[in-house]
């Protein structure tokens, strides 16, 4: 699979946007899921005492994508990225545990780290994965369809992850402040967590402004 991001996105939304991809083939995404809540829940309470409603926005790590997506006009300003919606629902005190380990952790990953994440079921995509700015917007699509908007946060739900899917392709997006040295961090702690609650074999690769496209 070959994954590309448009040279666009790097004109239009952020010269250093990254999208690091996880592969994870031949998973068990379900008999450690109540486990996998059990960390999501813990997190949830650290958010709860650094956090609250009115700092969510200019947090170090969310304002980067506030600065980028302003840069496409007015209507960008209502805007949320996949790490704030679970942040506010943390805050709101909201229910987000999964019926799927991948998801749990992702949420768990996304929360500790303060990144935007997505994730699709490889069996559900046809074709290549091209990242592109659309109508304001942030996307991802595969040959045939939209597969997620990323700063007004939409999935597509024909590609979700399930409990019973046997493997995942799940990515994180970064922009400055968060280094080489910080995503290497995010993605080995996620390849331990999928080995350790999921089994299976796993690949990552980045796809940069130099390092695109990518095979997967």
């Amino acid at each position: 699979m070959k994954i590309t991001i448009k040279r666009e996105v790097f004109k239009k939304f952020h010269p250093q946007f990254r999208a690091a991809f996880l592969l994870a083939t031949g998973i068990d995404n379900k008999s450690k899921v109540q486990k996998a809540d059990h960390l999501l829940a813990e997190i949830q309470k650290v958010i709860l005492l650094t956090f609250n409603k009115d700092t969510v926005k200019s947090h170090l790590l969310v304002a980067p994508w506030n600065v980028a997506k302003e840069e496409f006009g007015k209507k960008a300003k209502h805007y949320n990225t996949s790490v704030e919606i679970l942040l506010e629902k943390t805050l709101r005190k909201q229910n987000i545990k999964t019926k799927d380990t991948t998801t749990a952790l992702l949420r768990y990953l996304a929360l500790k780290h303060i990144v935007p994440f997505g994730a699709d079921d490889p069996a559900k995509l046809k074709g290549d994965i091209t990242f592109e700015v659309k109508k304001g917007d942030l996307q991802y699509r595969d040959a045939e369809k939209v597969l997620g908007k990323k700063l007004d946060y939409w999935k597509n739900t024909k590609t979700t992850v399930k409990a019973t899917s046997k493997s995942a392709l799940i990515h994180f997006e970064f922009l400055p402040p968060i280094d080489i040295g910080k995503q290497r961090e995010i993605l080995t702690e996620a390849v331990e967590l999928i080995k350790a609650f999921c089994g299976g074999e796993t690949k990552v690769e980045v796809v940069d402004k130099k390092n695109n496209p990518i095979i997967l």
